[in-house]
């Protein structure tokens, strides 16, 4: 019975190895096909940078960004977690850090509306105090991010109409080491320190790119650039960390896993020596009985 019991227990934990390493080997795979994109996307955020400014360079054009409302601001807060388990505290830690780096803007919990996209960070915002303007699911195909990232703007701009936000920020975990780190970045409005910077800089080449459209038409269709790679970007950089999480976490578990069979299998060939000697020694006593019995026998 000990055996038998054994047999079943190295059978069912092998079948958990295998199942483990199918879950490694997608998200090693997913995590590639991420970082190419987000690889492709920062490539793309270089040549939009280089957009704005050979607008900037242009004569007779000039954008001043809005100063940021220190005291009381209301904030609306995209935050990008995760559908999907075996990520640890994925998305409890986002929603704390979400709430202390708001706190710390200066906006009351009463200040803070948030989007949430994932459905796990819409239940924990929830039962956090959250105020959820609304909630979307996020898809592992990267092909969707993109119309995703339309969805969420054109729902950013409705509130900002409605509510007049003084900021929106993008709360998301980016991969770090061996697991992942909560990160903000501000979408709205434009980074004021980095715009001004880009105005006064000058334009390196020999001539000042021609521009045959409006000006003000090129500023919005760039700014509308600007909104979706920042916000795809951290949709792909938060999908990267957590297949990142899940791929380190599964790779622990395959070594427990591994660790755990080989005790199975020690301690069952163990149990099976133990019987191969107890069957020994049963043949060894029979013959020796039958021995002196013959010997007793006149």
């Amino acid at each position: 019975m000990i055996q038998e019991e054994l047999q079943r227990r190295i059978k069912t934990t092998t079948d958990l190895q295998g199942i483990v390493r199918t879950m490694k080997m997608l998200s090693s795979v997913s995590l590639g096909q991420y970082e190419k994109a987000l690889n492709s996307l920062t490539q793309y955020g270089k040549t939009l940078h280089e957009a704005f400014h050979g607008l900037f360079a242009q004569n007779f054009f000039t954008y001043t960004p809005p100063a940021i409302k220190t005291t009381a601001p209301k904030i609306l807060a995209i935050v990008i977690g995760s559908d999907n388990g075996l990520v640890g505290r994925f998305n409890k830690e986002l929603l704390s850090y979400t709430k202390k780096t708001c706190q710390e803007l200066g906006a009351s919990q009463n200040q803070i509306r948030l989007i949430g996209i994932g459905k796990r960070i819409a239940a924990f915002g929830k039962s956090m105090d959250f105020h959820l303007v609304n909630a979307y699911p996020i898809s592992n195909s990267i092909k969707e991010i993109a119309t995703l990232a339309g969805i969420i703007l054109t729902k950013i701009d409705q509130e900002i109409s409605t509510h007049h936000f003084d900021l929106v920020e993008i709360f998301y975990n980016k991969q770090q080491n061996i697991s992942f780190a909560p990160q903000m970045r501000q979408l709205m409005p434009l980074p004021r320190n980095e715009l001004l910077k880009l105005q006064k800089m000058p334009w390196e080449g020999k001539m000042i790119p021609l521009i045959t459209t409006g000006k003000e038409e090129l500023f919005s269709a760039l700014l509308h650039e600007y909104f979706s790679i920042i916000l795809i970007h951290a949709l792909t950089s938060s999908l990267a960390a957590e297949h990142f999480t899940r791929m380190n976490h599964m790779q622990q578990a395959e070594k427990n896993i591994e660790e755990k069979l080989n005790d199975l299998n020690l301690e069952y060939q163990q149990a099976r020596q133990n019987q191969i000697t107890d069957e020994l020694i049963d043949i060894v006593s029979g013959a020796t009985a039958i021995t002196k019995k013959k010997l007793l026998t006149p």
